[in-house]
């Protein structure tokens, strides 16, 4: 019998619900609103199904191995070289990348409870310990704590910000006392998937990036604001002796050939992405009034989504399951450690104004 790894087996394998179209027809549901992945629901630009269509045509040859094309466009945007970015099949994936780039054995990852649940996943599918301190106040990342935790073992530190699934953020002098206090020696990771969005919803949204500090990752993604979750399609932005390292360890051929034309694509209509966060930014405040109406307590976001703290994980279920009944799709966060929670995401227009009808 073939041994798994102990670490494989403590895993909990990640298991799909019933897809919506099923929900929607044995609920003989009308209209409804899928609002549970943070996703954006405007969806691709025209230029991006163009581009696509266009990459097709050649889909019986390799891809770029080295995404010169995307790369560039992608470091005109930063005002930075090629050599500071990498492209993958999504952040996440970048990511994973990281612990088989620069973690070693006795290696430690140091980051909050109640983040994106994949850091916790990844760390422990490649062997490496997690330690793990509560959020701060407001469901944000404790900067003061983190610095405090940093120890001879500790090879990174993530944040994610803003925060998923709390949508809570930290600002530049939080990240600035971050980067200011944690050795040279220790990876800063910042996982920026929501940047697009928390730049238009804070003036006071630092760009971990422009910082140019040579222990500074920083991660996006075309998955969110620029409406491309399908395609998988995220980098990472900083020093470039960093940045081959991973490019080292990633898939040769990652991304793929229509990703990287989506990816293009999108960066060609900046105008598509601005109506999809300017969308978000009156669909928050929708929420917000919803939710102050019916004297729910939720947390400020600065994502696509908002966070409602319920105050007990029965009734946190008991909405969730109404709501889908009614045919509003939205996220129970026990499997994000936060069983008492459930998050919102936003969505069309029509979408937004039927979450708050139903409310």
């Amino acid at each position: 019998m073939i041994s798994i790894p102990k670490n494989i087996q403590e895993l909990v394998s990640y298991k799909p619900g019933k897809p919506v179209a099923q929900i929607i027809e044995e609920l003989g549901l009308t209209e409804w609103a899928v609002l549970w992945n943070n996703e954006n629901n405007l969806g691709p630009s025209l230029k991006v199904l163009e581009r696509i269509q266009e990459a097709a045509i050649t889909s019986h040859k390799y891809p770029d191995p080295a995404s010169i094309q995307l790369r560039s466009m992608i470091a005109a945007k930063n005002q930075c070289e090629i050599e500071n970015v990498v492209v993958d099949n999504g952040s996440e994936s970048v990511f994973d990348c990281m612990f088989r780039a620069f973690f070693e054995k006795d290696d430690e990852l140091l980051t909050c409870d109640g983040t994106f649940v994949a850091v916790y996943i990844w760390a422990k599918s490649n062997k490496v310990p997690v330690a793990r301190i509560p959020l701060a106040r407001g469901y944000q990342f404790d900067i003061d704590r983190l610095i405090d935790s940093v120890t001879p073992q500790t090879k990174a530190v993530y944040v994610a910000n803003p925060n998923n699934p709390t949508g809570a953020m930290i600002t530049t002098q939080q990240l600035n006392q971050l980067i200011d206090n944690v050795p040279d020696h220790v990876l800063i990771i910042m996982d920026e998937a929501y940047y697009e969005y928390a730049k238009v919803l804070s003036d006071d949204y630092p760009d971990s990036f422009q910082l140019r500090r040579p222990n500074v990752i920083t991660l996006r993604t075309f998955s969110k604001a620029y409406g491309i979750a399908g395609i998988r399609l995220g980098y990472a932005l900083g020093d470039p002796r960093l940045i081959e390292a991973l490019s080292k360890v990633k898939m040769t051929f990652a991304p793929s050939d229509l990703a990287q034309a989506a990816g293009i694509g999108a960066l060609e209509d900046e105008a598509h992405m601005y109506k999809s966060v300017m969308l978000n930014k009156t669909a928050l405040q929708q929420f917000y009034n919803a939710l102050h109406n019916a004297e729910l307590e939720y947390t400020p976001s600065y994502g696509n989504f908002v966070m409602v703290d319920l105050k007990e994980e029965e009734l946190a279920k008991a909405v969730t399951e109404k709501m889908m009944k009614q045919g509003i799709f939205i996220r129970h966060l026990k499997a994000f450690g936060l069983p008492l929670c459930v998050r919102i995401s936003t969505g069309t227009e029509a979408e937004n104004a039927l979450f708050v009808s139903k409310l």
